[in-house]
Order: C-alpha cells, then structure tokens, then sequence
C-alpha cells in the first residue's frame, strides 16, 4: 500500500511539473504573471479525513509549501519546485497547470485575482496566496 500511495503522489507530481501548455494569445492581465513568485500561505477547504483528501493535501503541501518558488518564465512554461512545466489561460481569471488530460493527466484549474505584487489562485480543493518575487 505504501508504494501505491508514493507511486500515485509521484505520478501527480509529474503531471503538474512536467506536463505542456498550448499556445494562449496574450493580454496585459496575463503578462502581469510573468515573473517569479514566493507562496506565502496555502489554505484548505476539504475538512474530509479519507484517503484520497489526506494524498490530495499532502500532494498539494508539497508542490505549493509556504516560502517556495513559482515562476512563470514566459507565456507557456512555469516552473514549479525547480521543474519546467506548462501553463495556460482558459478565460481571462482561469488559470490551467499542466496538459489538457483526464484521471492522473489532468490539469489543476485555479480561479486566478491578481493585484499589484499579489495573486490569488483558488479551486475548489484550496487556495494559494502568491506574492511577486
């Protein structure tokens, strides 16, 4: 079970890294991403104690940990704990990380607010508060 578990957060892991982006055109409210950015504190809204929420949480504790670096390098790639992956804009404020896909390929999707050197990405599993690097 316990290779199971660490085998599932490798291959989610892997999806958010090193996963890629199609093209997007680009608008001043997406260029405002560009850049590095500190996380400065992740919030949890699932209260669930199954299995899968304790994985999702800690997955997600992993990638988006308070004080580590996200930066957007140019319209499509971001790296993200050292690894470059993709990213894209759905709609103006949605923000997709990784390659359109399904089960363990799937994206995450963040309702995105941006203000000044602030960013706020928000899904329904969490959200992540960003401030420009």
């Amino acid at each position: 079970m316990k290779r199971k578990t660490k085998n599932l957060v490798l291959i989610i892991i892997s999806v958010l890294i090193v996963s890629y982006l199609f093209g997007c055109s680009s608008s001043p409210y997406e260029k405002q991403i560009i850049g590095k950015w500190i996380v400065e504190d992740l919030e949890f809204k699932s209260g669930s104690d199954d299995m899968m929420s304790y994985l999702q949480n800690m997955l997600y504790n992993m990638v988006f940990k308070p004080g580590s670096e996200i930066e957007f390098i140019n319209k499509e790639k971001v790296s993200i704990l050292g690894s470059s992956g993709t990213y894209k804009w759905i709609e103006k404020g949605k923000l997709q990380i990784g390659e359109d896909g399904d089960g363990d390929d799937a994206p995450i999707i963040f309702d995105v607010v941006i203000e000044k050197d602030s960013m706020t990405w928000e899904n329904q599993i969490l959200t992540v508060h960003l401030k420009s690097n």
